[in-house]
């Protein structure tokens, strides 16, 4: 049982392997944040380590291999993550050093497995692998041990180094689906139709997005916080623009991630503004704030807003 959605291609691509007992030793999975490369990782792990006896049915989801993986409670996977994270203001820093991957990646990747067939090894934000890092990786993955399997994370394969691109087996997650998404978000949670709408075109083909909205109400809670902020910016006095202009910057530097998020739904709410100056409401993203996308359109031409777009991105 596969839990990775609208990734028919990438399923797959390894169910052939899976059939054929014929895994690649590495894999490297792309796509924008949020698609369900974790997801799509965590399924490999899985199937590489699932004991139903049939292999068109692996991973079963239920065997104990499958439930401990789940878990992430199983003694042959690793998970290192290169994702930056805030430390001492705004210096960005790593939650994985070069020596904790040299002395713990090197250590329990010439292990044999302990309970499974394969020990797994994820490494997610691998475009932040410093060159050192990226070295030590390249060594395994040019002389891989035997029963282990390295999944590489990362939002595209551009700025990898080649030699490790060309040593993996590339899994390119696309952006799911609007009808996939809005189906998935149906069977997740009761929601109101506007709610369900709207978490579908937040999502803008992010499976992983869409499930955090659906399920955590604080997180949605504070997409909506950001959103009213912007709309308060826009319609509101100079004083207020001033405001929305200095909490941002104080986000900014308090919390990167969250002040890039901020600046992603500023320039959603322009990209909303030109679809309604030039007559395509239907693909709207923020459906519940229409009149007052509707009431500043009446006032721009669709040049004015590309003039803001370029502004904000820059």
């Amino acid at each position: 049982m596969w839990k990775t959605v609208g990734q028919e291609r990438s399923i797959e691509i390894v169910s052939r392997g899976i059939r054929s007992e014929k895994l690649a030793h590495s894999y490297l999975i792309t796509g924008i944040e949020s698609v369900g490369k974790m997801t799509l990782a965590l399924d490999i792990a899985r199937a590489s380590n699932c004991i139903d006896m049939t292999l068109e049915s692996r991973p079963c989801g239920s065997c104990n291999q499958c439930f401990r993986i789940d878990a992430l409670n199983h003694t042959d996977l690793f998970i290192y993550d290169l994702q930056p994270t805030e430390e001492d203001g705004n210096k960005m820093s790593t939650t994985i050093t070069l020596e904790q991957l040299r002395d713990d990646f090197l250590k329990q990747i010439y292990r044999k497995p302990f309970e499974g067939r394969n020990r797994v090894f994820i490494i997610a934000a691998v475009e932040r692998m410093r060159t050192e890092q990226a070295n030590i990786l390249l060594k395994t993955l040019e002389e891989p041990p035997d029963n282990v399997i390295i999944l590489l994370l990362s939002k595209d394969h551009e700025g990898l180094i080649e030699t490790i691109v060309s040593r993996c087996q590339l899994l390119r997650l696309r952006p799911v689906g609007t009808e996939i998404i809005r189906g998935y978000v149906e069977n997740l949670v009761n929601l109101s139709d506007i709610d369900r709408e709207e978490i579908t075109r937040l999502s803008r083909g992010r499976i992983g997005w869409a499930y955090r909205a659906a399920t955590d109400v604080d997180f949605l809670a504070n997409v909506h916080d950001s959103i009213d902020a912007i709309e308060t910016a826009v319609t509101g006095t100079l004083e207020d623009k001033f405001k929305h202009s200095r909490n941002l910057s104080s986000r900014f530097r308090r919390d990167r991630r969250i002040g890039h998020l901020d600046i992603d739904h500023m320039l959603t709410w322009w990209r909303d503004v030109l679809l309604v100056t030039s007559g395509i409401e239907e693909e709207v993203i923020n459906i519940s704030r229409l009149d007052t996308l509707r009431s500043m359109a009446a006032s721009l031409n669709p040049s004015e807003v590309a003039s803001t777009i370029k502004y904000v991105r820059s």
